[in-house]
Parts: structure tokens; C-alpha cells; sequence
């Protein structure tokens, strides 16, 4: 699909085929156990992955393009820690003196102050494999509350796609669902608004779509989808879901007045749902394109169905035509005299020169500006296609003025 464009597809029916099911008989409701030999798998062109059918754990990971084993142990396990913390900081309160919040080490989830979503089965797990993906899904009780996840995987996509549902009952508590990798001694990358950060192991920080833990050599990107609260320790990858939490140690100042419930924080007796997928790959986080990845996973494309019928527009339309791949639109906009205000910017941190951009229609004339779209100075504009370079992360707004559409006849 074209940028900023679409593309028509057609549907054409044919032999229906019914998915192949792969079902385990249950086991009674609330029941638990460390015994699990049931496997199921599924699997596209580029992974195989296999899951315990009782529990939901992912017990492998295989990346079919070396053959190597991505999972150390079993991934997509979600543990649900005590939390004693408050609105603001993870397992304490905030010290009114202290100006950053989140400062302290977070390792994995450890024993007697946790309990793990695969300790728990009473449902069964169930594959499908079908033209358009293949899933793996299951349900049981997680505690007093409940947990249910479908991991989906599709044909042409190198992403595992995860949907998880957990039903909280509990208070002060935090989830975490968590990947441990077989990748030793790599490096976090996170990505922040308009680059990536090389960040330190064992500590919770925001990451705008994606966390990458690699060698160099290889690596595993864990993709979210509005679930900022990322960390990597002893080579596990986690993502923190949801924290049962509310304000218990505050004076009357800060926007925080006595006899206001912040009850809401606990979170209890909601079932909420968490979409993030999981991404290994060769080379590091540039030469898997990580920052695409992300803005796929979090900016899908949009399906209308619509009968055949007659019209003007082509089957095939884009209005922008960018050069290079590690170039990012964030921004497209109409100024105030008629022109359009575009903004881009270098995603993989390397100098990108000859960037080429192509509108439809063409560019007659184009203007670096600020971010209050003054003019800056003057940009090459090439038979109808603005032309410049990009430093490692760079942030470049335009003002372009096209050229007047022709009228068909």
C-alpha cells in the first residue's frame, strides 16, 4: 500500500477450507501444577513456536533463518508482583525531596513475591492454522482473577502478535508479562520520540513503541502498544501491563487533597486488555528496522469493504513518495496560506544523504521552517521532487507549495 495512499483488493471466493484444530481435554477449574507435557505449535515462513496448552507459556521460540532458539525459558509468562507503591514510583512511595521518580532496580519477578500466570491451567489450550494466520489461545484462572492470551502469527509479518486479558482482583500489585532471551551480554536500546537511547539494564523506563536487546549479532525487539513501562534484566525482556495502586502517604499540597478517594488506581475487578509482540531477529535494532516495526504494530492499516462499483480515483494512489527507508513522516499538515507543512526525521541514527521526497502532485517550491513554519532558508526542488540530506536523527520541517492539479476533461 502506497503511503498516505491506499489500494484495491478484490475477493474472490473459492473452496472453503476449515483451519485445522488442536484441542487438550481440561483440567478442573482453579487447579495447579508444575507437570506439563501437552505441547502445541504454530508457526509462518520465518518462526515456529511451541506453547504448553495447560498454561499458555511459550516454550519455544525457533527463527527458522539460522535456526536459533530465541527463549531461554518460557516467554509470554505474566507474574503479578506485591506492589507497595503509589501513583508515581514502583514498590515505595515517592520521596517528596527527590526529583526523579523510578530510580530504582528492577530485576526479575522474584520467588514468594510473585505468582506466575503458568502456575495456574484449568482451561484448554487450543491452535488454528489458517490461509490468513495461525493462533494459539487459552484461558484459566490467574488467582482470584483470571488470564487469558491469543498469539497470532501471520504469513509475510515478522512479528509475534500477543493479546493478553487479565482480570485484577487483587490490590497493590503490578504485572508483568516477561520474556527471558538467549541473547548474553547484549545491549537495550529503547525508542524515544524522534530517535533511540542506549539505556542501562535492571531499571524500569518509558519506551515510546519498542525495547531491542541484541549482540549485534542478533536480537530480540519487544513491540508495545501504549504500555510505556519497559526493562531488560539478566536477558529477560518484561513489560509491565497493569498496577494496582493508589496514594497512601501524602501531605495536603502537590494536587493531593485528604478525603479524596484515589481508589480508581487499584484497578479491581476490571478485565483489561494488552496487545505487544515480540520481534527476533538478525544484525541489531537498525538492521531490523525496529522503529517500522513499531509504527506498524501501532498504526495498523484501515480496512473499508466496499461493493464494485464505478469511479475516477485509480485502483492504486499514494501521495507521498519517500527515498529512503529510515526516514520517518511524523507530521502532515495544511499552513494557513494554502501550502502543506511536512515534517520528517533520520530514525536510525546515520547521516542520510539525497533524501528524495515526491508529492502528487509535484512540488513547485519548498522551505525549510521552524516549528512556527518561519522560513529558514530555501530547499532544491528536482523535476518536481524536493531533494536534502539528514544528520543521525535529525528533525526537518517543510513547507511545500505544490503544483496546481490539472482539471481532466
Amino acid at each position: 500500500v502506497p503511503a498516505l495512499g491506499y489500494s484495491i483488493y478484490h475477493l474472490v471466493s473459492g473452496a472453503q477450507k476449515q483451519p485445522a484444530v488442536e484441542r487438550r481435554p481440561r483440567f478442573g477449574a482453579g487447579s495447579s501444577t508444575s507437570m506439563h507435557e501437552d505441547q502445541g505449535s504454530i508457526e509462518n515462513e520465518f518462526y515456529h513456536a511451541t506453547f504448553d496448552l495447560w498454561t499458555g507459556e511459550m516454550t519455544s521460540l525457533v527463527v527458522k533463518a539460522g535456526g536459533w532458539e530465541a527463549l531461554s525459558g518460557p516467554g509470554n509468562v505474566v507474574a503479578r508482583e506485591q506492589d507497595g507503591g503509589d501513583l508515581w514510583e514502583l514498590e515505595g512511595t515517592l520521596n517528596g525531596a527527590r526529583f526523579t521518580a523510578m530510580t530504582r532496580h528492577q530485576p526479575r519477578p522474584r520467588p514468594l513475591r510473585s505468582d506466575l500466570s503458568s502456575e495456574f491451567v484449568g482451561g484448554s489450550g487450543v491452535t488454528q492454522s489458517g490461509p490468513v494466520f495461525s493462533q494459539f489461545q487459552v484461558s484459566h484462572p490467574f488467582g482470584s482473577g483470571s488470564f487469558a492470551t491469543r498469539v497470532r502469527l501471520y504469513p509475510g509479518v515478522r512479528r509475534i502478535d500477543f493479546e493478553t486479558q487479565i482480570l485484577n482482583n487483587e490490590q497493590s500489585v503490578r504485572y508483568r508479562v516477561l520474556f527471558p532471551g538467549a541473547i548474553n551480554g547484549g545491549v537495550r536500546v529503547d525508542e524515544i520520540p524522534f530517535g533511540a537511547v542506549e539505556r542501562p539494564s535492571a531499571q524500569e523506563f518509558p519506551a515510546q513503541n519498542w525495547i531491542d536487546y541484541s549482540d549485534r549479532s542478533r536480537g530480540v525487539a519487544l513491540l508495545n502498544h501504549g504500555l510505556p513501562g519497559n526493562n531488560v534484566a539478566d536477558g529477560t525482556l518484561m513489560l509491565s501491563l497493569m498496577r494496582s495502586a493508589r496514594i497512601t502517604a501524602y501531605p495536603f499540597f502537590g494536587g493531593y487533597e485528604p478525603g479524596v478517594s484515589s481508589d480508581l488506581g487499584l484497578e479491581l475487578g476490571k478485565q483489561m486488555t494488552f496487545d505487544y509482540s515480540l520481534m527476533p531477529h538478525a544484525g541489531d535494532w537498525r538492521d531490523a528496522a525496529a522503529y517500522r516495526a513499531g509504527m506498524e504494530f501501532n498504526h495498523p492499516l484501515i480496512v473499508r469493504k466496499l461493493t464494485r462499483h464505478a469511479g475516477l480515483l485509480p485502483p492504486r494512489w499514494g501521495w507521498i513518495d519517500l527515498s529512503h527507508p529510515n526516514v520517518v513522516v511524523s507530521a502532515l499538515k495544511p499552513a494557513l496560506d494554502g501550502s502543506a507543512v511536512l515534517r520528517v526525521y533520520e530514525a536510525s541514527g546515520r547521516p542520510t544523504a539525497g533524501v528524495r521526497v515526491k508529492f502528487q502532485p509535484e512540488i513547485a517550491a519548498a522551505d525549510e521552517v521552524n516549528l512556527m513554519e518561519a522560513p529558514i532558508r530555501k530547499l532544491d526542488v528536482r523535476n518536481g521532487a524536493l531533494e536534502f540530506d539528514l544528520g543521525p536523527y535529525e528533525i526537518k520541517t517543510v513547507k511545500v507549495k505544490l503544483q496546481p492539479r490539472k482539471e481532466s476533461k
